[in-house]
C-alpha cells in the first residue's frame, strides 16, 4: 500500500500502477481545468545537464493557454531514454534512427549488425525509450519564486561564486516567470499537489 499526502487529502493507493494512474489523471485534469494544452516532441539524444556523463532523450515541450505559450527543452531520465537490445546480460545500443522502426526491423538490424543469435530465446528483447508524461513535466516545473541569487544558493547548496550556479539560477527564474505567465497564483498552488 502507498500513501500519498497532499495538502487537502490523504490518498491510499494499492500499488504503483494505481499511483501512476492517479498522478496521470491529476495532470490531465489540471491541464483541462486550466484550459492548457501540452505538446511533448522528441528532439534528440544527447548530454543535457551540466555534468551529464551519459546521454538522455531531450524533448521540446510547449504549454499553451490561449495566446500564452511556454516553450522549453525537457531532459528525460536516463532510464527512460534507454534504447537497447537485451541479449542475456548484455545490452546493445540501438541507433536513434531506428526509433520509428518496427520491432521486426530492429530485430533484423540487431541480428545482422550486433548479435547474430539475438531472438533465439524468449528473454532476448528490445527496450524502447519512454517519452515523458504530462505528469513528469508538470512535476518538474518550478513552483516557487526562487527569490534572490543568494537565497537560491543557500537553499540548494550552490557556491555564490559559481558561474554554473548563476546559469542554473537564471534558468530557474526564467522558468518561474513562464509558470507565472501561464497560471494564476491559485492554479500554481494546485500545481504543487501534482508532485
Amino acid at each position: 500500500m502507498i500513501v500519498l499526502l497532499t495538502k487537502h487529502k490523504l490518498l491510499t493507493i494499492k500499488n504503483y500502477k494505481d499511483m501512476d494512474t492517479e498522478l496521470k489523471n491529476r495532470s490531465e485534469d489540471f491541464l483541462k481545468k486550466t484550459g492548457c494544452k501540452m505538446t511533448i516532441t522528441y528532439k534528440e539524444n544527447r548530454k543535457y545537464f551540466h555534468g551529464d556523463k551519459e546521454t538522455r532523450d531531450v524533448y521540446d515541450v510547449k504549454i499553451e493557454r490561449g495566446e500564452r505559450k511556454f516553450k522549453f527543452e525537457f531532459g528525460n531520465s536516463i532510464k527512460d531514454s534507454e534504447f537497447v537490445a537485451v541479449y542475456g546480460n548484455k545490452k546493445y545500443p540501438i541507433p536513434a534512427s531506428f526509433r520509428e522502426k518496427s520491432n521486426r526491423e530492429i530485430h533484423l538490424y540487431v541480428k545482422s549488425n550486433l548479435q547474430p543469435d539475438f531472438g533465439t530465446v524468449k528473454a532476448d528483447h528490445i527496450i524502447r525509450p519512454v517519452a515523458p508524461s504530462e505528469y513528469s513535466v508538470l512535476a518538474c516545473l518550478t513552483k516557487y519564486d526562487p527569490e534572490s541569487f543568494e537565497d537560491f544558493c543557500s537553499e540548494f547548496g550552490y557556491d555564490e561564486d559559481s558561474r554554473n550556479a548563476e546559469r542554473t539560477y537564471n534558468a530557474v527564474v526564467e522558468e518561474w516567470q513562464n509558470v507565472c505567465m501561464i497560471w494564476t497564483d491559485d492554479e500554481i498552488e494546485e500545481l504543487w499537489e501534482i508532485d
